[in-house]
């Protein structure tokens, strides 16, 4: 469950959202409606100006970015110099988590990432993205939020249909930003951004 009532002035840009829901969230709006100011919000990045943010009953307002469990994915969040085994499991050996190889094995297959012995820079757009989203779930956070991270995936339906099954089965809450509104079929719930206000859909 996530539960975010927070308002942020940022120069002439005022954000006040409030709301509560549990398991796919998508968010859509139109650019500079405030989605990413919103996911930055409850990432750590940006402080609130007033509210609070809870995670499953838990206050993480003013809980360190490294300490909330919570994994933020943009389109240049892979590390480019890593070979990609080793960036599948970045995330969980920041945590002190060991990743079972069965685990990498089964996720590659699912979300069809092609498993060379590559630098995660030389791959294409798409699979860079892949990349990073499946690191994101090999690190089992409570949390995972994907800021227009899956535009450049070609298969992008069964990619985000795959995606979302792999976070309930591991109990990850996921609120993903798309530009795109037929990616909001594979979410439990909608929310359309608007000038810094958020409206549910469904």
């Amino acid at each position: 469950m996530i539960e975010v009532k927070v308002k942020k002035k940022l120069q002439s840009f005022s954000l006040d959202v409030n709301f509560s829901d549990k398991g796919i969230i998508a968010i859509t709006g139109k650019n500079g409606s405030g989605k990413t100011t919103l996911l930055n919000i409850i990432a750590g990045i940006l402080k609130p100006d007033e509210g609070y943010i809870r995670l499953n009953e838990k206050d993480i307002t003013t809980v360190p970015i490294n300490k909330r469990n919570i994994v933020l994915v943009t389109p240049e969040s892979y590390i480019p110099t890593l070979y990609l085994k080793k960036h599948l499991v970045w995330g969980a050996k920041l945590k002190g988590k060991k990743v079972n190889e069965k685990d990498i094995i089964e996720i590659t297959e699912l979300l069809k990432i092609p498993f060379e012995n590559k630098k995660v820079g030389n791959l294409s757009l798409g699979n860079k993205e892949k990349v990073s989203l499946a690191t994101a779930i090999l690190a089992k956070p409570n949390l995972i939020l994907v800021d227009e991270a899956f535009s450049n995936i070609t298969d992008k339906d069964h990619f985000i249909a795959i995606y979302t099954d792999l976070c309930k089965k591991n109990e990850i809450e996921l609120i993903y930003v798309t530009q795109d509104i037929n990616d909001t079929k594979f979410s439990d719930h909608h929310y359309v951004m608007n000038n810094g206000s958020l409206h549910k859909v469904f």
